[in-house]
């Protein structure tokens, strides 16, 4: 017993008793707001793991003069080439090594003598996505769409807007549309068609002249809150530096490359290279070993 309540009268000791439970019931609730606040605030966060994926430089290079200094795409990574560079991709990433060992390399021809830096490249590579995402109540996903359709895709969203615009089909007025990859997602004016299109689930659609089973999911809208990126060595290749414009492209690409295949000069089996003469940008285009 309460040591407090010992030297009360009874109404005393109900007042005080009252007062202690008021004070918990309060506490109580509290800790109830707290947590549906911790809740809330990791609701629909997703942090996303990106895989390693091992990436190799194949020769495909895209010229300008106003490149972007990075960037990530979904299935490939591109990296920016100075004017007056080279990006040598060897068969074996210990040669890439070995070439990297002599910071400079000296190209003899028939006139002169070359000066050229190499050094090893790195590419910027999402390792973390944290994506924050919520149930759209009037939208749905489409999903299921065939690549081989013959319709363009102001035909799809037509056919499929007539379609799930019909009552007998548990539809109602689509309100917007569009084509996301290999699905389409459809808004009506009704978040209650939205939820009968969903419960129904399946439906058998006809599409390019042939009927395609479609399925219907609700729409998610997602926006990234967090990414982080880190730099990744790319093991076979190597960046070749200060190169002069004193040859034209085609005779210069041969010269780097019979250098670079040299036993003596630490090379070996060149896989790809390409040349950004001096003026010039090119973009290098990094996809995964397996692409």
């Amino acid at each position: 017993m309460d040591p407090r309540l010992l030297s009360l009268t009874p109404d005393e000791a109900f007042h005080i008793l009252e007062k202690d439970r008021a004070r918990l019931k309060m506490r109580l609730q509290e800790l109830q707001q707290l947590k549906r606040e911790v809740r809330d605030s990791t609701k629909g966060k997703v942090p996303v793991l990106v895989p390693e994926v091992p990436l190799v430089f194949r020769g495909h290079t895209q010229k300008g003069r106003e490149v972007a200094k990075s960037f990530v795409s979904n299935l490939r990574v591109c990296c920016p080439l100075p004017g007056g560079s080279a990006l040598v991709t060897f068969d074996d990433p210990k040669v890439a090594q070995q070439v990297l060992q002599q910071k400079e390399h000296k190209i003899d021809m028939e006139e002169c003598r070359l000066r050229v830096q190499v050094q090893p490249l790195e590419l910027p590579m999402v390792t973390t996505i944290q994506v924050s995402s919520q149930r759209t109540g009037q939208s749905v996903l489409v999903s299921g769409i065939p690549a081989g359709l013959k319709l363009s895709e102001e035909e799809l969203l037509d056919k499929l807007e007539i379609f799930f615009g019909k009552a007998k089909n548990g539809g109602g007025d689509v309100e917007t549309r569009e084509l996301l990859q290999g699905s389409v997602m459809l808004g009506f004016a009704k978040e209650e068609v939205a939820q009968n299109l969903c419960q129904i689930g399946q439906f058998r659609v006809p599409l390019g002249g042939q009927q395609v089973s479609l399925k219907v999911f609700p729409y998610l809208s997602g926006e990234i809150q967090k990414t982080e990126v880190r730099f990744q060595p790319v093991p076979r290749s190597v960046l070749v530096l200060n190169i002069p414009d004193v040859l034209d492209g085609p005779e210069l690409h041969d010269i780097l490359e019979i250098h670079f295949q040299k036993p003596t000069r630490g090379g070996g089996e060149v896989e790809a290279l390409t040349v950004v003469p001096p003026g010039q940008r090119g973009l290098a285009v990094f996809t995964s070993e397996s692409g």
